[in-house]
């Protein structure tokens, strides 16, 4: 691997970064906060500030340890490779089933085009979206860089000129917050817990600049500029989008609406608006689910890599993509899909369990970092202070987000732990002994 080419550079990176965050949130997340009222914009506060501080604890972790995959990295380093190994589990696990959330948001957005379809036909063509876009990935990570550098600008100019566009029809006394609204939503701290929990889906994916390294020209700066920069203008998107949305029609003809775009555009434009929605959103989704799979098959190929996995994620092509885990992702998203058909809405439940584990892997890297502050910065005192509370403000950040459902939480990141057993018992002796798994 010392030998690869470095083919992803900072333009590349930072469209990953915006890319793997900005994605279906963007189009549902308005909707989900309405019932919230005024207080629940403070949700958005809380996870910006949460998405940089943790943002900038990657930035650390990376410039000090530049290897491709990512969390499992860091968590090897502070406690060791079965630490590691099941951190890297769950992050493999929750980076591609996650996809099955983009694809379904996507279809559902593409119906305004073509109607409702049948399940056989929603389920077919979600599988000809998430099979192309694994086909562009097995091609090589410089093919698949090059289409997110084009997915990223053709989704975020929107993202940036319809909040603009929104704000000339913009009514602030949708905002007014009164004794009433007050009493409706309850403890403000509990609302703010909630919504924090909620819209953090919009910027999981933060880390994802630090899964392909060892591919990354000049690492210990491009990454931190990319993860830094890149996260500032995810969050910055994502606040004008609301507050215009909301701004425009009001909480509540945004609650319970399963397109809430469509709804500001048809009061603003009458003609096209749900054409141009579609095609955005849509567009959004696939940037979205691109950035995702390349990073999914980067986490395998570092675990293994790193001896954590098993030989058959580190098979690669003459591109160096890792074709056999990319595949395994693909085939592995398919029965989210078609559970989607049986039972509507359960997706719905899937971004709770996503948000939560993946907020899990984040507090156990905080946890890391504060280990290895000690070793990296134990004669500078400044740095070491400076680095210690960042890292427990971002640990502080994770525990409070998971607080309103923490025993639920904590159930499903014990059902995702459980299926990586039997993969650990077989290879458990390798994975503490050895560097690469022989099966």
């Amino acid at each position: 691997m010392s030998g690869k080419r470095k083919e992803l550079g900072f333009i590349t990176l930072i469209s990953i970064v915006i890319s793997s965050q900005l994605g279906s949130g963007a189009f549902f997340l308005p909707a989900q906060l309405a019932p919230f009222k005024t207080v629940g914009l403070f949700g958005w506060l809380v996870s910006v500030a949460g998405a940089i501080s943790l943002a900038l604890v990657f930035s650390d972790l990376s410039s000090h340890l530049p290897k491709n995959g990512g969390p499992h990295v860091y968590v090897t380093e502070a406690f060791g490779r079965v630490a590691g190994f099941f951190t890297a589990w769950l992050y493999w696990i929750i980076s591609w089933s996650s996809n099955s959330v983009l694809l379904v948001t996507a279809l559902g957005y593409l119906t305004i085009l073509t109607g409702k379809l049948g399940s056989f036909e929603t389920f077919a063509i979600e599988a000809i979206i998430l099979f192309s876009i694994t086909y562009i990935n097995i091609v090589g990570m410089k093919f698949s860089g090059k289409i997110e550098i084009f997915l990223t600008m053709f989704k975020i100019l929107p993202l940036i000129f319809l909040p603009i566009v929104f704000f000339m029809f913009f009514d602030p006394s949708f905002f007014k917050i009164s004794l009433k609204e007050g009493a409706q939503v309850g403890d403000v701290l509990t609302t703010i817990s909630k919504t924090a929990l909620l819209t953090f889906w919009g910027f999981i994916g933060v880390e994802c600049a630090t899964t392909p390294a060892q591919s990354v020209k000049n690492p210990q700066k491009t990454i931190p500029r990319a993860i830094i920069i890149g996260t500032s203008c995810v969050a910055l998107v994502y606040l004008m989008n609301t507050v215009s949305i909301t701004g425009v029609v009001g909480f509540e003809k945004l609650e319970g609406a399963a397109a809430p775009y469509a709804i500001v555009m048809n009061s603003i434009f009458a003609n096209y608006s749900d054409v141009l929605i579609s095609m955005l959103a849509t567009i959004v989704c696939v940037g979205t689910l691109n950035a995702w799979t390349l990073t999914s098959g980067q986490i395998a190929y570092g675990a293994y890599e790193d001896g954590l996995f098993p030989k058959i994620f580190g098979k690669t092509n003459k591109s160096g993509a890792p074709k056999a885990a990319l595949l395994i992702a693909a085939f592995g998203i398919l029965p989210f899909l078609a559970l989607e058909q049986f039972e509507q809405g359960g997706l719905g439940k899937l971004i709770d369990m996503l948000v939560s584990v993946f907020i899990f892997v984040y507090l156990v890297c905080c946890i890391s970092y504060m280990k290895l502050i000690k070793k990296w910065y134990g004669a500078n005192k400044k740095k070491k202070i400076r680095s210690q509370l960042l890292a427990q403000f971002s640990a502080i950040f994770c525990i409070f987000t998971l607080s309103q459902d923490l025993i639920s939480s904590i159930i499903v990141l014990l059902i995702f732990i459980s299926v990586g057993i039997p993969v650990f018992l077989k290879y458990k002796n390798t994975i503490k002994n050895t560097l690469i798994i022989e099966d």
